[in-house]
């Protein structure tokens, strides 16, 4: 008996290494199985399109090599990781991990991490922290973007806890506490996007407060004498519109952006995954921005409410099995088509 359920581990454990690949014009997908491969590589084509044309006005040509996209499905947290390396204003290599359940993987963790390749192509360098995943987590989906909208409020209503925007401006790398970022971000580029008729002014601003300063850039593109001044401006906006409102995507018009600021002369990595949170493949991924299961309810501002969100979903010493994988559907043209994971 003990000789069969070691032979049943070995056996699970050889099925599960391994691994599916499909290739796109633009990705090579690995995954458990070719179905999961070959959709995934669909809908990241179809993303890739689709936020090009809303942050650039214009389709990315294709990728001199195609991007490793290693697919790792999941019945915890979701989470991912795009590594770049620049090098002169060139982007030599792009590496891409996804984690989670089908569904998150589709309507959320695998349009943000698209996104960081349209900003990656644009800049051709590294982009400051909190546009790069606040930019990101605004191509996610309605719940991804209210569960950032309350987390920010929160975040706010704790004492000590909330990173002035001269500050988080200047972060080229993660915070200790990088929900803050995350959170930040995602709300300044929400409030920001929709002052301007398109997405690419938005970038321009970015550049700008790249080469030019920050208190330069405002001025010139949003009218704030400063930086401090636009934080009070996002302040009010976030205390007058109390429900959890996001910008909703939108391609705009067509627009040829300058290139970013002065590159680098070496080689340069760059990764999006937090390096204070768990690696990717660890038992319990990194619930990538959910700060909790809790839906529904919107934090006020201001000051000093009822903290407290439960970071940690609910757990049961029941055992549970493993639900169906849901069917993966296929991508089309605008809007974006309807995802109905098999209960």
């Amino acid at each position: 008996m003990v000789a069969r359920r070691w032979f049943a581990v070995v056996l699970l454990g050889a099925l599960a290494s391994l691994a599916a690949e499909a290739r796109t014009p633009n990705f090579v997908v690995e995954a458990a199985t070719p179905q999961i491969a070959q959709r995934i590589g669909e809908w990241a084509e179809y993303y890739r399109r689709e936020k090009a044309l809303q942050w650039l006005g214009k389709e990315m040509p294709t990728w001199g090599q195609p991007c490793p996209l290693r697919v790792t499905v999941t019945y915890n947290g979701s989470g991912g990781a795009t590594s770049f390396a620049f090098d002169n204003g060139r982007i030599l290599s792009i590496d891409m991990h996804i984690e989670g359940t089908l569904d998150r993987l589709v309507a959320s963790v695998l349009p943000h991490e698209v996104t960081h390749t349209v900003f990656a192509y644009h800049f051709r360098c590294p982009v400051p922290r909190w546009a790069d995943e606040g930019g990101s987590v605004l191509s996610e989906d309605e719940q991804e973007r209210q569960r950032h909208d309350q987390l920010v409020r929160e975040i706010l209503n704790t004492p000590g806890r909330a990173i002035p925007l001269r500050r988080l401006f200047s972060l080229t790398q993660y915070p200790r506490d990088v929900m803050v970022l995350y959170a930040e971000g995602y709300s300044v580029v929400n409030f920001l996007v929709p002052k301007k008729p398109r997405r690419q002014d938005f970038l321009a601003f970015v550049g700008d407060g790249m080469r030019s300063g920050w208190d330069v850039a405002v001025q010139r593109h949003y009218g704030y004498r400063n930086v401090e001044e636009l934080e009070q401006a996002w302040l009010q906006h976030l205390r007058e519109r109390r429900p959890a409102q996001t910008t909703l995507a939108s391609a705009g018009g067509r627009h040829n952006p300058a290139n970013g600021p002065a590159t680098t002369t070496r080689a340069l990595i760059r990764q999006t995954l937090p390096p204070v949170l768990p690696i990717l493949g660890e038992p319990r991924p990194v619930a990538r921005g959910v700060p909790g299961e809790e839906e529904g309810v919107t934090t006020p501002l201001p000051d000093q409410t009822e903290a407290g969100w439960n970071r940690q979903p609910a757990t049961s010493s029941q055992p549970r099995s493993m639900p169906p994988l849901p069917q993966l559907g296929i991508p089309r043209a605008t809007p974006m088509p309807a995802w109905n994971p098999v209960q």
